[in-house]
């Protein structure tokens, strides 16, 4: 019997390739409306479970999680409220008012990862696939999508209506899109992030500081653990930065000489660069989060555009689906790119104000200056304070 004999074949709604906090946020959501939907991720669960993401569920993805019944299960971690900026030394908290009484949450990105894998699989039942090899997608005009996949029991077809391409940067769906049907725009940086995590928590309100010798943050990961960012160059590897270095550099950024070593668990680079393709879609595959943008984690916005994209995408597919009314599909790019084009300008002015603030070697002692103003506007100005503040919270 041939391979093509052995091969079975489905009938699904909503195939969605990627198993990260979009995939699985959308894939809750479609389970949640009795949409036939089927994730298909090709690490395993527990790697899943185990994959260190940072980041902070903004107060419009809160909302969101709200008016989907779902917040209080899936929310976990502190008000994401207060921001000490540290300049050279001198700190001062900036206080974002919560917008309407929703507030931002600490809750990263595996604590949220862990709890829709939960609600997702263990309480709804819904078809999560781990450990899928060689995903083909076939997307032709006027045909419905088919993706087709091997595991460890064969070879899988999947007939379906759309496919979500939630699997990253580099990921297959959007490399399955034809050269020339998607613009890329990126910009470069120049400079990376030194991210570590380390096993001291954050003792008062999470950093953001900048000084002459540099930028370096530290958010919380949990009671006992937060991570630590330096700004280093993009050729610098584990080897120029041993743990003591790492600690020196710590207490000379933040002027603060009190600053204990302590364990280090795991060190990343992090390049800084911010891309958007448009259109996010092409026939009846739809891209969200890294798949389609991406912008430097100091903005701290990443996956929560992310999560923006799977709320207007949802509410299209439901009434694609339920309404046969595919204009909500048919404008998805349309809708989501002026949002993300908002918060790239964000992200861009949130990294050249902490880089440029810091070491004059960055961009000279004119920006520096220039960008130090920028910060001091946030406590001295309420129209920029009330701005900044509705970026943070994803509002604006």
């Amino acid at each position: 019997m041939s391979a093509d004999q052995n091969k079975s074949s489905e009938e699904i709604s909503v195939v969605i390739i990627g198993a990260g906090v979009t995939g699985l946020t959308l894939a809750t959501f479609l389970k949640k409306s009795n949409i036939n939907v089927v994730v298909l991720e090709r690490r395993d669960r527990a790697y899943i479970e185990l994959r260190q993401r940072a980041g902070v569920v903004d107060a419009r993805a809160v909302r969101m999680f709200e008016q989907w019944g779902l917040a209080d299960k899936l929310l976990a971690g502190p008000v994401a409220q207060t921001i000490e900026y540290r300049m050279n030394g001198v700190a001062r908290v900036f206080k974002a008012e919560a917008e309407h009484g929703i507030q931002s949450r600490f809750c990263t990105q595996q604590m949220l990862v862990n709890n829709l894998l939960r609600e997702l699989i263990d309480v709804m039942s819904g078809d999560v696939r781990f450990n899928i090899k060689d995903i083909n997608i076939v997307n032709e005009e006027n045909q419905s999508p088919k993706i087709t996949y091997f595991d460890a029991e064969g070879s899988h077809e999947l007939n379906c209506d759309y496919i979500i391409g939630a699997d990253a940067d580099k990921g297959i769906s959007r490399a399955s899109i034809p050269a020339g049907m998607l613009t890329e725009y990126s910009y470069e940086f120049g400079y990376a992030w030194l991210a570590a995590l380390v096993e001291a928590p954050v003792t008062g309100h999470p950093i953001m500081a900048v000084s002459d010798h540099g930028f370096v943050g530290q958010l919380p990961r949990g009671p006992q653990r937060s991570r630590y960012y330096l700004q280093c160059k993009l050729s610098d590897g584990r080897k120029d930065w041993p743990d003591e270095r790492i600690w020196d550099e710590i207490r000379l950024r933040l002027a603060d000489n009190t600053v204990p070593n302590a364990q280090v668990h795991n060190i990343e680079f992090v390049p800084f660069r911010s891309v958007v393709y448009a259109p996010m879609h092409y026939r009846n595959l739809f891209l969200v989060g890294d798949a389609a943008h991406m912008v430097p984690p100091v903005s701290a916005k990443g996956m929560n555009l992310g999560l923006y994209d799977v709320d207007i995408l949802a509410q299209a597919l439901l009434s694609g689906i339920l309404k046969n009314d595919s204009s909500g599909l048919e404008n998805y790019s349309e809708t989501v790119l002026p949002h993300i084009w908002n918060y790239q300008d964000f992200a861009v002015w949130m990294a050249d104000t902490m880089h440029d603030a810091g070491n004059p070697a960055q961009h000279g002692t004119f920006r520096q200056m220039t960008a130090r103003a920028r910060l001091n506007n946030l406590f001295e100005s309420p129209t920029s304070a009330r701005l900044h503040t509705e970026y943070q919270q994803g509002m604006n």
